[in-house]
């Protein structure tokens, strides 16, 4: 298979418009790599493509998950691969776009193949976490995996229950299966596209984002949430800014607290971001300002993916 364009990057970077406007005119379909907006229900406050936005171009992970779901780079790497065939072989051209770094590279870098293990075991396992605070599974995790727990920056509920669950249904942690397990699949050819920008207009958009999104109905979208029944410990809920607020809608804290606080933690969120890119893509990915027209942008990113086409067929 010839390599597909990835447009990857921190968030708040205009990473959807560009891969829209790439798409359109080469005739692609957009698969996700965004572990939020995969959510049923979210759709503002992880700022996923609107309507007009899918309606323009066919797009792929975005919205078929519930809440309670749990969705990790391998459950992606499986479902994205069934996509990108699908999409090829309709004779269109998958691409990439998002800021999940796992997602990427359980893509270029196939995770390893998980061990059969009893689905009535691990549902049985997976029940009796579920009744743990978050706190009691990171210490479980910090004691049955050390090495995963000092090398994630976030620990959340997702991430602690896998590695609870292979440890203990395995015999082996989580890092002994990243470090020695077979992959499950080939790894998938990429034309990898940084989008970058100077720390403080990415700080100002991150900003302007999140007031925008407090404007265009992030608070009814939570209120819907805790009004079906989902818990703000849900892996939904993890996603940044939600907590923040649901404590505004109960009253807990102000609309200008809630706004400083996610403010605070999606930039917290994007410096990892912007570390893990820079340490993770290769050498000679292209990168692209951010701030260049959306057609510029879409030409740099297309002229790219077509020099790696064309190498690629001359090796062939």
């Amino acid at each position: 298979m010839s390599p597909v364009p990835a447009i990857l990057g921190p968030t708040a970077t205009g990473k959807t418009r560009l891969a829209i406007a790439v798409a359109e005119r080469i005739g692609g379909e957009i698969v996700s790599l965004d572990s939020r907006q995969a959510y049923r229900g979210l759709a503002i406050g992880t700022a996923a493509p609107t309507t007009s936005d899918v309606d323009r171009v066919s797009h792929h992970g975005i919205g078929f998950l519930e809440p309670g779901d749990r969705y990790g780079a391998g459950r992606f790497a499986r479902r994205a691969r069934g996509w990108i065939a699908e999409i090829s072989g309709r004779g269109k051209v998958p691409v990439l776009v998002g800021g999940t770094g796992l997602f990427y590279q359980a893509l270029v870098r196939p995770i390893f193949r998980e061990p059969e293990i009893d689905p009535a075991v691990r549902e049985h396992l997976e029940a009796w976490l579920e009744s743990h605070d978050l706190e009691e599974l990171r210490r479980w995790t910090r004691s049955l995996d050390p090495d995963l727990a000092a090398r994630l920056a976030v620990l959340d509920r997702q991430r602690c229950l896998r590695a609870i669950e292979l440890a203990l249904l395995t015999g082996r942690r989580l890092t002994w299966w990243q470090r020695h397990g077979r992959p499950e699949a080939e790894p998938l050819k990429v034309t990898p596209i940084l989008l970058s920008l100077p720390a403080e207009d990415h700080r100002a958009r991150i900003r302007g984002r999140a007031a925008a999104l407090l404007e265009g109905g992030w608070r009814a979208e939570v209120e819907g949430l805790l009004e079906s029944g989902h818990d703000v410990e849900s892996p939904a809920f993890s996603s940044i800014g939600y907590r923040a607020v649901a404590q505004w809608v109960r009253g807990e804290t102000s609309r200008e607290d809630a706004l400083t606080r996610i403010v605070r933690d999606t930039w917290a969120y994007a410096r990892r971001q912007r570390t893990w890119f820079r340490h993770q893509l290769p050498p000679d990915a292209t990168e692209i300002d951010a701030r260049l027209p959306v057609d510029e942008a879409a030409d740099a990113v297309i002229q790219a993916w077509q020099e790696d086409v064309r190498t690629e067929s001359a090796v062939q």
